[in-house]
């Protein structure tokens, strides 16, 4: 793929992944969040002088809602547009249009290179940029899907089937042994389709040694999710296949709930297919009023 040079700052938060990255404090620094939930607010759209140039712009908004139309809600197949051939302008154009919404993530691949996901305003429609391992950016593209599909995909090729945990060294536990036991069976059998199970430490009597050892065997994964939506939530792979360690914050930061999920990707991370459909709606307006400024 040839690099390319970004119009402007991709909106996407600076986050830690991998093994060792999660924090152990309550302390959400990795990326600014808001202390109330925003509705929908379509995003200021520019005059017709401003976008007459811009038809490249046009003729790919209207492709992605043409496509996200006859798209039958397929989590792995999907409308996916590239924006590297659109000029810098365009490409503003789109990023102007799309805005930045509630969830945005962040994936290691085993290859090196690293994807950059941001959903814009419009649910399910997501801003996604490629960079080489060096950090270049290589590709741009927009994803129409309820999270884009690498985000699950690479962590489930990252992650292992096998839970073996290893000697606490002496130290005294309580319930982390048969919490350990329960994730791994349920990880060994997991298959898609299944329904997620889920581990809720804010309702077991966990200890912090507890808490401490599981932490130490889950390990860090390779994806990692942020949403501002209905309540702060950080998603958080683990190093075990379709194991997610979910928290909410409230607007001090403190957690109020802590849970594991052995699932494909957590239900919180995705956009509904009704909010899906509303966004097709939405930017066929968007894309009207441009068509209708520029005609006027």
């Amino acid at each position: 793929m040839t690099p390319f040079t970004l119009p402007k700052a991709f909106p996407i938060p600076v986050i830690g992944i991998g093994p060792g990255s999660q924090p152990v404090d309550d302390e959400l620094n990795y990326m600014p969040l808001p202390r109330d939930l925003d509705g929908f607010d379509m995003p200021y759209l520019p005059t017709a002088e401003e976008t007459a140039h811009l038809s490249d712009a046009k003729t790919l908004i209207a492709e992605l809602i043409s496509q996200m139309k006859a798209w039958h809600g397929d989590a792995e197949t999907y409308p996916v547009l590239t924006l590297n051939h659109l000029s810098a302008a365009n490409r503003a154009l789109i990023s102007q249009l799309l805005g930045e919404g509630e969830v945005s993530a962040r994936v290691r691949c085993d290859n090196g290179e690293e994807l950059l996901v941001q959903e814009s305003v419009f649910a399910g429609i997501w801003r996604v940029l490629t960079l080489a391992a060096d950090g270049t950016p290589l590709l741009d593209r927009i994803e129409a899907c309820p999270i884009p599909a690498a985000v699950w995909q690479q962590a489930r090729a990252f992650g292992s089937r096998e839970l073996a945990p290893f000697d606490p060294a002496g130290v005294a536990l309580m319930n982390a042994p048969p919490v350990l036991a329960e994730l791994a069976e349920r990880v060994a059998h997991y298959r898609d389709g299944d329904e997620d199970h889920v581990i809720n430490f804010s309702l077991l009597p966990m200890t912090p040694e507890d808490m401490a050892y599981i932490d130490a065997n889950l390990g860090g994964g390779n994806s990692g999710v942020f949403s501002r939506g209905y309540g702060k939530c950080r998603i958080m792979g683990t190093r075990f296949c379709n194991t997610w360690r979910v928290q909410y914050f409230n607007g001090m930061n403190a957690i109020l709930l802590d849970t594991l999920e052995v699932c494909r990707m957590p239900e919180v991370a995705l956009a509904a297919a009704d909010d899906i459909a509303d966004s097709i709606e939405r930017l066929q307006e968007a894309l009207d009023w441009l068509n209708e400024e520029s005609a006027a």
